[in-house]
């Protein structure tokens, strides 16, 4: 993770930087693409996720290809914008702050399950979690990581594959890409969206550490750096995901491509 140093005045553009990027995170384009296609409420189909797999069980591949693409651009872009015009830290905050407003979208914040008040404080916590983890040293920034991570058991929003997938491949390519390879063979093979983005988020901190011992250049392809934060990554990625792990160990877990209606309609990504 991200360990400036120095006071609040050089450590406030790390903040400027995730906010921006949790702002755009938060742009809820599973829900807009759907209402403009005249389908209502994505919330009220399916899973109730606004992500691209629930947009999937409305029939429309095109607006489910849409969706996809559309999400995993709010969390390449802020990325790729910070790295090339600030540091490798700021677009690693930036990475944080796009995936953290797609679970955590502050436009959406009414229809948080626990209401208004809750959702604002769990917003709170976002920016003291950030706080802690540009403020502190060693475990101090880890416990700040762990604040962050924390903010998304009681998420209202998506479940950040999409995004993560795109922030992982704006923050190395070589780990974004073998990530969504992994995603692709699991959903293939298994037909689980779910099971198909544990596999490739737990498997992409194996891909850093592996890829931070390959020499290109002079350097590597990867780095301590970019191993945390794919740690990062994997562990809210897992906790957005906690019901559906339930899900696929009892059996019930609905497969990519089912159409809202019967049983399992309520349940999946």
């Amino acid at each position: 993770m991200p360990d400036p140093v120095g006071d609040i005045s050089f450590i406030w553009p790390y903040f400027a930087v995730f906010i921006a990027a949790y702002l755009i995170g938060s742009i809820p384009f599973g829900l807009i693409v759907t209402r403009f296609a005249g389908l209502g409420d994505i919330r009220k189909i399916g899973s109730g996720n606004i992500g691209a797999t629930n947009v999937l069980r409305t029939g429309r591949r095109s607006l489910a290809a849409l969706t996809l693409i559309l999400d995993a651009s709010k969390g390449a872009i802020p990325v790729v914008l910070a790295d090339h015009f600030l540091f490798r830290d700021q677009a690693i905050m930036a990475g944080a702050g796009a995936l953290l407003g797609h679970m955590l979208p502050i436009w959406l914040i009414a229809s948080s399950k626990h209401g208004i008040g809750f959702a604002l404080r769990e917003s709170i916590l976002l920016v003291v979690g950030a706080g802690v983890t540009l403020l502190g040293k060693e475990l101090i920034s880890v416990a700040g990581a762990a604040l962050l991570a924390s903010s998304t058991i009681f998420a209202w929003g998506g479940k950040g594959v999409a995004t993560g997938l795109g922030v992982l491949l704006a923050i190395n390519p070589p780990i974004g890409v073998l990530a969504c390879a992994t995603w692709l063979i699991l959903a293939l093979v298994f037909r689980y969206s779910s099971l198909a983005a544990v596999g490739a988020f737990v498997t992409a901190p194996v891909y850093a550490v592996i890829l931070s011992n390959v020499p290109l250049d002079g350097a590597y392809w990867s780095d301590p750096q970019r191993v945390e934060f794919s740690i990062f990554v994997a562990v809210v990625i897992l906790i957005r995901h906690g019901d559906n792990i339930g899900r696929l160990l009892t059996g019930v877990e609905p497969k990519i491509g089912k159409r809202t209606g019967g049983p399992d309609a309520a349940r999946g990504e």
